[in-house]
């Protein structure tokens, strides 16, 4: 069942058996913007460990506790040109326990998100003071993780000027700075009357009953619509290049393809394919010939965003090896253009990633998640056998083009003296 109960405010409840919890989901959506998405981050620390009903961590986890153990937590995503606030609280399901956890779980979820813990029109002055701490010596950690630094340096090259796509899902310690109890309770206010609403249940449940919980969540009727998901980066002639040396001991070489697709439509299952024959697997090219056959990196992979039309190369290398590692890696996308492998190849790479889907729909985390993309992107496969076609109906000439329209736009180069 999918309705929207007021504009802007959507309930989905996905009945099944399959489970032995019951999963809620509630997801926040809006525009993604610089100016908002670290005040995003740091409210969703002050939700997930108080709230008026619960004004300490201790008290919360007692609570959640005496709900047989339930699982409950906030965080951010980012998805093309949209941010979204995802809170998820999981129960065992009713069927396995002696009064009901699903009316529990809908007040809980209740009281945190609309009974903040505020007084005077600001957040509780110490909790602020300490989430807002703990989030940028996290934002400061960040720089030590090298790995992580190369791939937020090259999204931060190929975006360049869009400070909205550049900067992490997470936001920055400089944004983080200016952030006050009092501005970010005003921020919390926009977002509860702004942000398009969707709430998820899985479970053992009754569409009729779930409805009932939610109806009386003070939401009221959004102007906002549902932002349009996709964004597209347009090419650029020339590969842009960046080198930073830090106190590092493996140099880390990492590089962005601008990738002609569309979301979820035909040519999202064949871009899929030949990314995974290219690096996304440990069937790939890459993973073959540049780490297992030239033993030129400690890892060597690719992944792809497609709702930013976005693919990232991840390499782990020794400074020495960078030109070389670059050749083999264009390489590699080359022979994925000019049909250089086998068929028994794309077969082994299409079934990895029909038994990887597979897998996930034994999750209630993907399924949910599923039910949020099958409303925000209309072409979305409507179950396994809908993405199992789609896969299985891409042919040779399909991925060769796909990888044709993968272009190199940006490369970044983290090393140190000790790498070279």
């Amino acid at each position: 069942m999918r309705k929207e109960m007021k504009p802007g405010v959507w309930l989905i409840v996905l009945p099944t058996t399959q489970f032995k919890t019951t999963r809620i989901n509630v997801q926040f959506l809006a525009p993604l913007q610089r100016a908002t998405v670290t005040k995003r981050t740091l409210l969703t620390s002050l939700l997930e460990t108080n709230s008026a009903v619960y004004p300490t961590q201790a008290a919360l986890s007692a609570h959640l506790e005496s709900l047989y153990g339930a699982n409950f937590s906030i965080g951010v995503a980012r998805e093309g040109k949209l941010h979204r606030i995802g809170v998820t609280m999981s129960t065992v399901d009713d069927r396995f326990t002696d009064a009901p956890l699903l009316p529990q779980a809908a007040a809980f979820l209740r009281t945190i998100l609309f009974e903040p813990n505020m007084q005077a029109g600001r957040f509780d002055e110490a909790t602020f003071a300490r989430e807002k701490e703990n989030l940028d010596h996290y934002l400061a950690s960040l720089d030590d993780d090298r790995q992580t630094q190369a791939a937020l340096g090259v999204q931060q090259l190929y975006f360049g000027a869009d400070q909205d796509q550049a900067i992490p899902s997470f936001g920055t310690r400089e944004d983080l700075a200016s952030l006050t109890a009092s501005s970010l309770a005003a921020y919390y206010q926009e977002m509860m009357q702004h942000d398009q609403v969707v709430i998820t249940v899985l479970g053992d449940v009754d569409p009729k009953q779930v409805a009932a919980l939610f109806a009386d969540w003070p939401l009221d009727a959004r102007s906002q619509t549902v932002p349009a998901v996709a964004f597209d980066l347009p090419t650029h002639p020339d590969v842009l290049t960046q080198t930073t040396k830090v106190k590092a001991q493996q140099a880390k070489f990492d590089l962005a393809y601008h990738v002609e697709t569309d979301l979820m439509g035909p040519k999202y299952a064949a871009t899929l394919v030949a990314e995974e024959l290219f690096g996304g697997s440990s069937l790939s090219l890459l993973f073959t010939n540049v780490r297992e056959k030239a033993s030129l990196a400690y890892y060597a992979s690719s992944m792809f965003d497609a709702f930013r039309g976005l693919m990232l190369v991840q390499t782990g290398i020794e400074g020495k090896d960078r030109q070389q590692v670059a050749d083999l890696i264009r390489d590699q996308l080359a022979a994925v253009v000019n049909g250089d492998f086998s068929d028994a190849l794309l077969k082994a790479v299409k079934d990895g990633i029909l038994d990887h889907q597979r897998a996930a729909y034994d999750s209630p985390r993907f399924l949910t998640n599923q039910a949020l993309y099958q409303l925000l992107v209309p072409d979305a496969p409507q179950n396994f056998d809908e993405f199992a076609q789609r896969i299985k109906a891409v042919d040779r000439q399909a991925v060769q083009q796909a990888a044709a329209d993968m272009k190199l736009q940006a490369t970044y180069f983290l090393t140190g003296e000790d790498s070279e």
